[in-house]
This record gives structure tokens, C-alpha cells and sequence, in this order.
């Protein structure tokens, strides 16, 4: 009979491992609150269709009506001039471009980029 060698992690071994998991999870909680913001813009921007009568509103009027559901649902990343809403037509197009920095560790930030746009018809 022969002696087999023990199995399993060294300390050292351990260290790393939990120190690369801390890392993922700490990404994950700078991460997740942006996200959830943008959800909410999302949500903003979808609200906007059940309003009756959108289309024929002013430029101005629809923005402030944007501005303050965002304001309502305390989204912060988003300003009036990430704002833009277009008309053509019948059409009325309307625009969220943000972006936002999270630092993770000394240098190392992470940059997310949103884009999202809702179509206003006539009704």
C-alpha cells in the first residue's frame, strides 16, 4: 500500500480566490445601482406613450413632463441636456443619452454608455 497526498487548496491558494471573488462582487455593487437607474429611464420613456395626447404637446412641455417623472423616480445620471426629442412628420422622437463613470479601485473606473429613444405617433 502507498501513502496518497492530501487534497484541497493551500492558504495561499484560498487568498487568491476569495481576493478575485471580493473583486467580482464589488464590481457587481458599483454595477448593479446603475443599472437600475437605467431600467427606471426605461420605464420613464415607456410612460410617456400613455399619455394621451403626447404628440401634440410642445417641445418644451413634453421635456419638463420627462424631467420630472425622472426627478419622481430619483434617477440623478440624467439632466435636461441629455435630453433631445425631434419632430417630423407626425412623429415625435424622443431621446436619452447618458453616460456614467463608477470608480471601482485607485484608477479603474468603469464607463457605462445608455442610449435609448421612444417614438411619439399622432393619435
Amino acid at each position: 500500500m502507498y501513502r496518497r497526498g492530501e487534497h484541497g487548496l493551500t492558504m495561499i491558494s484560498w487568498l487568491v480566490v476569495l481576493s478575485i471573488a471580493g473583486f467580482f462582487v464589488m464590481v457587481g455593487l458599483r454595477i448593479v445601482p446603475v443599472y437600475l437607474e437605467h431600467y427606471s429611464v426605461k420605464q420613464v420613456l415607456a410612460s410617456l406613450k400613455q399619455e394621451p395626447f403626447i404628440s401634440r404637446k410642445p417641445v418644451a412641455e413634453i421635456r419638463k413632463m420627462l424631467v420630472r417623472r425622472l426627478d419622481i423616480n430619483s434617477v440623478q445620471g440624467v439632466t435636461r441636456d441629455n435630453i433631445e426629442i425631434h419632430r417630423s412628420g407626425g412623429v415625435t422622437k424622443v431621446e436619452v443619452k447618458y453616460e456614467q463613470r463608477r470608480p471601482i479601485a485607485g484608477n479603474l473606473d468603469v464607463i457605462m454608455s445608455f442610449d435609448d429613444s421612444i417614438d411619439l405617433i399622432a393619435n
